[in-house]
């Protein structure tokens, strides 16, 4: 049996209308009886997080979601490592902006500089938000061996940003495919695996919900069913990802993509569940059979 994680990204960012999406959302996975793991920018654009935010964070939490780390200010997509694919994919500027600050960005890729970015999240989440994180994810699935190292020294032993399927985003005006096919990597496991420094890696399954995904509800629709489905014969755990910015690009789609997932894993008899609990519960870590490849160059 399969356990599936609603994982959302990027509360923090944005203004008051994102963080009152974020309430609808959370109450539409409340109506439905879920609880998702929301990954929270710290320090927005290095500026504190508005009260807004933070009442929409605690309000999550005290409903029973999960409220978990997502980079420190996420200015850029340059954080904690050198852009990656999908978000290259996404945005290939991204490649070009690197290389033109590429002595500036290098220079951040040390364990004391990634390890005092983490701690400052972790001191704000514990202030403004009474949380303690357990699990991290990097902004824009841009990552370094130094990274890791930053995570373990800091006692954040789980992440979650490895990609299985970037096809959620081909419809995307420069990637328009005539056809969203299933496509999945096959550089990672498609379950938990350990990685660097000893740090448990959740990879995501795919996105739906990105801008503009609505425009092709039918066969975004589809994909999801297709991916829940077949990660069910290759995973105890599934992690999909979501962005707080695409949701409110159209909620209601958003929530009837929402029902249909949640369909399809009753249809198989699996479960929901957040991060946090699989990680306190140890599901995590004994999902995490096999070492992930030695990928990373920095």
């Amino acid at each position: 049996m399969t356990t599936y994680v609603w994982s959302i990204d990027d509360p923090g960012l944005g203004g008051s209308d994102q963080a009152e999406s974020m309430r609808r959302t959370s109450r539409f996975f409340d109506s439905r009886g879920l609880r998702a793991t929301w990954f929270a920018v710290p320090k927005p654009g290095g500026k504190p997080l508005t009260d807004d935010w933070k009442r929409a964070l605690c309000e999550a939490r005290d409903a029973g979601h999960d409220v978990q780390l997502h980079g420190l200010t996420h200015a850029d997509c340059f954080e904690f490592g050198p852009p990656a694919w999908p978000a290259t994919a996404i945005s290939p500027e991204l490649l070009t902006t690197f290389e033109s600050r590429r002595e500036e960005l290098m220079a951040r890729y040390t364990v004391e500089n990634l390890r005092a970015r983490i701690e400052e999240g972790q001191e704000l989440f514990e202030r403004e938000l009474g949380v303690h994180p357990t699990v991290f994810r990097a902004p824009c699935n841009s990552i370094s061996k130094a990274m890791f190292e930053a995570l373990r020294q800091t006692g954040i032993l789980y992440h979650s940003v490895a990609y299985i399927s970037g096809t959620g985003y081909d419809h995307l005006p420069h990637r328009r495919s005539a056809a969203l096919t299933p496509a999945w990597t096959e550089a990672i496991p498609h379950h938990p695996f350990r990685w660097y420094s000893g740090i448990v890696e959740a990879p995501m399954l795919n996105e739906y919900t990105w801008r503009g995904a609505s425009a092709r509800e039918p066969e975004f629709l589809a994909l999801a069913r297709a991916d829940v489905e077949r990660i069910a014969r290759e995973s105890p755990i599934a992690v999909i990802l979501m962005h707080t910015h695409g949701i409110a690009d159209n909620e209601a789609y958003a929530f009837r993509l929402i029902d249909a997932v949640a369909a399809q894993v009753q249809q198989q008899g699996g479960t929901f569940a957040t991060l946090g609990e699989l990680a306190e519960s140890g599901a995590l870590t004994r999902a995490a059979t096999v070492d992930g490849p030695d990928t990373l160059t920095v």
